[in-house]
């Protein structure tokens, strides 16, 4: 790809993950979840227009709201408990959008492919849903009962994995396309190489690891130190490639270029977050299991 287009895609990146940075750290804590819910919504909707560009039919709204539910009990029930939800509103929210979709399907008469559309709008609530869900969980974490300022752990946390996320793919589009010559996987991204994915590992990795040893004071009560940043960053890294090409394949299998337009130079809004939704989820699990 050439330079100009490089800086294309960077320039809308950046600008992204500026406005961002600026709603979660900023805005008034009340206005978290709506961010966080609006961004999942319109995701899931880029998802389920994808699943029906691949033929695949599916309960578009019940799976967002299901979605954007997920988001707002897991904050409400963080804020009131300290700033650690442990899961039980989530798991209510899962059952009882799992049975709206099994009685919102009874009634149709002219589905020939029941399962498929069941299947299709509870993969999208996990997809989008449950890994999205994660970052209300990583913002939530280390929350104080009063807040003041910008300084509670959750919000460089969710940097953390921010960063992992985005250095991996910059260092992996920008390796790949000057120097890449392995294809990956071509059947999936045809654009992948091997020399790119290694490139944003490293990137990731490096990326990271300065980002907590700069916050050290912050992160090591926490358990992340920057000995563990090392690979806990590779694994991050392996998680945001992985996430990169699972909607390479969703794209692939629905034939379509982006998941949506509403970004120029870089598609949809899943587009630009594919692969935060599996960094941020690894990150949480980490702190609670590992840390």
């Amino acid at each position: 790809m050439s330079l100009p287009a490089i800086k294309h895609r960077l320039l809308s990146g950046f600008s992204i993950a500026g406005v961002l940075f600026a709603a979660f750290f900023f805005m008034p804590d009340a206005g978290i979840p709506f961010v966080l819910a609006a961004l999942a919504a319109i995701m899931a909707l880029e998802f389920y227009q994808m699943t029906s560009a691949a033929g695949v039919a599916n309960f578009r709204i019940y799976g967002t709201i299901g979605v954007v539910a997920l988001v707002f009990v897991t904050w409400v029930s963080g804020v009131r408990s300290g700033g650690l939800a442990d899961g039980t509103w989530d798991s209510l929210v899962l059952f009882l959008i799992t049975i709206g979709i099994f009685l919102r399907q009874f009634p149709q008469k002219d589905n020939p492919h029941p399962l498929r559309t069941i299947g299709g709008t509870l993969f999208g609530i996990l997809y989008v849903g449950l890994l999205w869900n994660f970052l209300t969980k990583l913002l939530l974490f280390g929350r104080p009962t009063v807040v003041e300022g910008i300084y509670w752990p959750g919000r460089w946390l969710l940097l953390y994995a921010v960063f992992a996320a985005k250095f991996t793919d910059i260092g992996a589009y920008v390796i790949g396309c000057s120097f890449g010559c392995h294809k990956l996987i071509p059947r999936i991204s045809p654009g992948k190489s091997w020399e790119g994915v290694f490139g944003g590992v490293a990137v990731g990795t490096l990326v990271g690891t300065l980002f907590v040893w700069a916050l050290r004071d912050l992160f090591v009560p926490l358990g992340l130190t920057w000995t563990r940043a090392l690979p806990l960053g590779v694994f991050l890294s392996v998680c945001a490639v992985v996430g990169d090409l699972t909607e390479s394949l969703f794209k692939r299998a629905a034939n379509v270029k982006d998941s949506g337009g509403v970004i120029p130079g870089m598609g949809g809004i899943l587009d630009v977050l594919d692969s935060i939704l599996f960094t941020a989820p690894a990150v949480y699990l980490f702190l609670r299991l590992a840390a």
